[in-house]
């Protein structure tokens, strides 16, 4: 069961991961216009629904690539952090082993 710290932390990524999707998909399409490459296709359209349907699949893409590039920068950061305490362990180890075998050190 998630914790209530995780929920808010999950929360709090997903939120900022939309907002920057949102930004996103407003630059992008202030360059692009779904109608201009429809017909530059030579598509059949429908006109009321075509557009929300680009929109949102364009702000659904950003977000889950938002929230994909996040989730494996935390991974991999995760990754090393626990890589860095078994070294640590490793180190601690040795220098004890050191220390047990050669008393006059201490």
């Amino acid at each position: 069961m998630l914790s209530l710290l995780k929920c808010k932390c999950l929360f709090g990524f997903l939120w900022t991961s939309a907002i920057a999707a949102g930004l996103l998909t407003i630059i992008f399409f202030s360059f692009v216009d779904p109608f201009a490459i429809a017909t530059l296709l030579n598509l059949e359209i429908d006109t009321t629904l075509f557009s929300i349907k680009v929109y949102t699949s364009i702000f659904i893409f950003f977000w889950f690539t938002l929230n994909t590039s996040t989730y494996l920068a935390y991974y991999f950061g995760q990754l090393v952090k626990k890589m860095e305490q078994e070294e640590q362990i490793r180190q601690n180890k040795q220098i004890e082993s050191t220390s047990d075998t050669h008393p006059e050190l201490n």
